[in-house]
């Protein structure tokens, strides 16, 4: 029935629908996904830097090179907490970025513009990354954030990461049974809010020009960013290397072992191992 009304809103009264559809799709319903991984970010350093939103949180620890961490919409800093885990082990310093307006940082709205930005006042507040991790949203405002605002990590791992924004609002759209006349007034609500085409926000377009190394990692059973997303990004990115991982959803390859070893050991391939810490006789 919600459904219905919204197409019917869409062809009968398409400026208050390009307004309602506009504010919701800029404002996150939920600040965070997961309670695993908490116990790890109470290891590290909370910090405070100045975002494009206002204050934002990060979380950071570890010596050695610097690897971040990009969360996707709806979560925060604890998606990646496993990972970075990992990759901390493996003797590399970590920095979780809590996007504008998600887990400790402020504000109430933001949009993948605002996200690249974060990213590139932490790599301004932090120093720049040696490699960079990103989920779902987090890996094209990653990609945003190399292409417009001169951030150069040596590789970047996408996980389950869409291929364009477009193109994924209407997969989002079709999938919740949007008829195509709201899935276009949705897409004109999103360039709006943007202050921008929409269509121009792709990774195919930005891919052919970086250089960083790239590992895409999507799960055959994604149904958020379809792993066909994660074939067509790293077709488009020079030498990039793809893991599609059987029986794997949308957000199984945060924590699955599998994903882990081979993104981590990704990430941090010069790095020296932690020492294990010697217990007190």
């Amino acid at each position: 029935m919600k459904m219905l009304a919204a197409n019917l809103a869409a062809w009968l009264a398409p400026g208050r629908f390009r307004a309602e559809a506009g504010r919701r799709f800029v404002t996150p319903r939920a600040r965070r996904q997961s309670d695993t991984g908490r116990a790890f970010l109470n290891t590290l350093q909370a910090e405070d830097f100045a975002g494009p939103g206002g204050r934002q949180r990060a979380w950071t620890g570890g010596q050695g090179p610097l690897v971040m961490f990009q969360h996707g919409w709806e979560a925060d800093s604890a998606d990646l907490a496993t990972l970075a885990e990992a990759v901390m082990a493996r003797g590399c310093s970590v920095c979780l970025i809590d996007g504008p307006a998600h887990g400790q940082s402020e504000g109430r709205q933001a949009t993948l513009l605002d996200f690249a930005a974060g990213i590139a006042a932490a790599a301004r507040a932090f120093g720049e990354p040696d490699a960079v991790a990103a989920h779902s949203m987090g890996f094209p405002a990653t990609v945003i954030a190399m292409d417009r605002h001169g951030l150069s990590p040596r590789r970047v791992a996408g996980l389950a990461g869409p291929d364009a924004l477009t193109a994924n609002v209407s997969f989002q759209g079709r999938r919740m049974g949007m008829s195509q006349t709201a899935i276009k007034r949705l897409l004109d609500a999103v360039s709006w809010r943007l202050g921008e085409p929409a269509d121009g926000l792709s990774v195919l377009h930005s891919a052919p020009r970086l250089r960083a190394e790239a590992l895409i990692v999507h799960g055959r059973e994604d149904v958020i960013s379809p792993p066909e997303a994660g074939m067509r990004i790293a077709a488009a990115w020079p030498g990039a290397q793809l893991e599609l991982m059987d029986a794997m959803g949308h957000r199984a390859v945060l924590r699955h072992p599998d994903v882990v070893e081979r993104v981590s050991a990704f990430l941090a391939p010069d790095a020296q191992p932690m020492a294990p810490r010697l217990q007190a006789s």
